[in-house]
């Protein structure tokens, strides 16, 4: 079985694949890394709650933005005793170019979501991840073959709305999780306001972007949305029609595929 391993900067996504097949998938905070030990039982007890144990576990693949949790995730390289390929890792063969003037500045995690956005659509597909940071990747198809154009990093939807919160003291604390049923644009009390610049805010800030790399680029593209907050704004937003939620974890998987997992 493949293990691969997404180490955002809030979350560590785990994905475990038979062959093909996504059989299992959890969450952890990437804050937990820090303890090395602790991270590794949370891990052991994770597999041992799918009837899996370490033997099971043949290959692994990791896409990490972390550099502080390298050491914890050299520990877990060490526990499994199987050698993690890295997406940073300059040897690793990738189903897509790179045409940055410097493509060690691309995150890992943008890469690989490169990667299977355009082999979902086979076509030129922006990619709207709502992570920690609301980014937008733009991979174009030259003679059949993929290529990674850069991008867009903008502030998160949490880190905006924490920020917001901390900084003006009368402001109440919002539930990303309890969205209002009616949500219009002009808000008659705070909270209603607040959820509106949330909503609305975004939406112009997203759909705005999509047109104008739509323009720039001269070039119509698909659109693919994946991250934990996709689906808060799938309603909302009329051009993207996709949604993802394992996109990262099928990007590594196409990777590991290519670098010779069966």
């Amino acid at each position: 079985m493949l293990l691969a391993i997404d180490c955002g900067n809030t979350h560590v996504v785990f994905g475990i694949f038979n062959h093909s097949d996504l059989r299992h998938s959890w969450r952890a905070q990437t804050s937990d890394t820090i303890d090395k030990e602790r991270f590794l039982s949370s891990f052991l007890k994770q597999l041992a709650h799918f009837g899996l144990s370490l033997p099971d576990i043949t290959d692994v693949i990791i896409a990490s933005v972390v550099i502080e949790a390298t050491h914890c995730f050299d520990y877990l390289e060490h526990s499994i005793a199987i050698p993690f390929r890295s997406i940073a890792n300059p040897s690793i063969i990738l189903p897509i170019d790179i045409d940055v003037p410097d493509p060690s500045q691309v995150g890992a995690d943008r890469i690989v979501n490169a990667v299977a956005g355009s082999s979902l659509t086979q076509s030129d597909v922006i990619i709207v991840d709502f992570g920690t940071a609301t980014t937008f990747d733009v991979v174009k198809m030259s003679a059949g073959r993929a290529v990674y154009k850069g991008g867009i990093i903008a502030p998160g939807v949490n880190l905006s709305v924490e920020a917001l919160s901390n900084a003006a003291s009368k402001l109440p604390d919002i539930n990303l999780n309890v969205r209002p049923k009616h949500l219009k644009v002009i808000g008659t009390n705070t909270q209603d306001a607040m959820w509106s610049g949330i909503i609305w805010g975004y939406v112009g800030l997203i759909e705005g972007i999509i047109h104008k790399i739509r323009d720039e680029s001269k070039s119509d593209f698909e659109i693919i949305a994946t991250g934990g907050l996709a689906s808060l704004y799938l309603p909302y937003c009329e051009l993207i029609k996709q949604q993802e939620p394992d996109l990262t974890l099928v990007g590594l998987h196409q990777i590991a595929k290519i670098n010779g997992y069966k």
